[in-house]
């Protein structure tokens, strides 16, 4: 099954804010992982459930990337994306 990935207003201004080479890592993210495989790739970070708030660290282009999982959607939301300098 392939989720939908979609970009919260903050997180599109947090894409705008990365280097080009950290902008392709959050892509690539986005097709590989994200939109295949939403549960494993990224740890609970606040709450419980299916629903609680992911975070995928992408250690090698130093980014965080915060998500959301909606099974009944087929949807993965990313709330936030946080470059690290």
């Amino acid at each position: 099954m392939t989720y939908r990935v979609t970009y919260t207003d903050e997180a599109r201004r947090g894409i705008g804010s990365l280097a080009p080479d950290q902008r392709r890592a959050v892509i690539d993210a986005e097709r590989d992982v994200l939109a295949s495989r939403p549960y494993e790739a990224g740890i609970e970070f606040e709450g419980r459930g299916p629903n609680a708030l992911r975070r995928l660290v992408l250690d090698k282009a130093r980014v965080s990337i915060g998500y959301r999982v909606f099974p009944d959607r087929v949807e993965v939301t990313v709330v936030w994306l946080i470059g690290h300098p």
